[in-house]
């Protein structure tokens, strides 16, 4: 009877710290000075572990200043540092931007991108993530490979020709498909024969 009263304690001191853990993750909101109260409360929109990146990040513009560092300049709000790459977080140098620089990239639209990120898929946004580059040939690329294509499948043609030829077992008739083959062929790589 001890051992059931033994598990069952344990059972709700486990299920009181998962509430608790939940409740900070959704409700519990970092405390922070040296940093504009407007991105403060805009950083009090995302969850709490989330909040003490950003907060990290946005202290860490100090650091930056101390060495002397300048804004970096950046015009949008693609960064390629670890961080950025990372977490897809805002990152240190776009708040020194952002603060201390010529342009304001932290808008509303921003914010709610960021924020609007994680409220679709949470955490998974992590799982499943990858670059796409998006390629667009130019008209002289198209062309050379639509020719590309049709050799293939002119090449294509021929060797299942040749193979239904091989399979009927007629050696005589192979040989007749080949030296026409050949002799067709030779005259057109002859005369397109690369002069070095």
């Amino acid at each position: 009877m001890c051992a059931v009263h033994n598990i069952v304690n344990v059972d709700c001191k486990k299920r009181s710290d998962s509430e608790r853990v939940a409740f900070d993750f959704h409700i519990k909101k970092v405390s922070v000075y040296r940093i504009d109260n407007n991105i403060v409360e805009e950083i009090h929109k995302f969850s709490f572990p989330l909040q003490n990146l950003l907060v990290k990040e946005a202290c860490a513009v100090m650091d930056r200043i101390e060495k002397g560092k300048g804004p970096p300049g950046l015009t949008s709000l693609n960064c390629y540092c670890l961080f950025r790459n990372r977490y897809l977080l805002l990152c240190r140098h776009i708040f020194h931007e952002h603060i201390y620089g010529n342009m304001k990239l932290l808008t509303a639209d921003a914010w709610k991108s960021f924020q609007g990120m994680f409220e679709e898929c949470g955490y998974e946004i992590y799982e499943g993530r990858e670059t796409i580059i998006e390629f667009m040939p130019t008209e002289k690329q198209k062309e050379t490979e639509n020719r590309r294509l049709t050799v293939v499948e002119l090449t294509e043609k021929i060797r299942d020709r040749y193979w239904s030829i091989e399979e009927m077992g007629d050696g005589e008739k192979t040989e007749a498909f080949i030296s026409t083959l050949e002799t067709s062929l030779n005259p057109i790589i002859s005369k397109f024969k690369s002069n070095k």
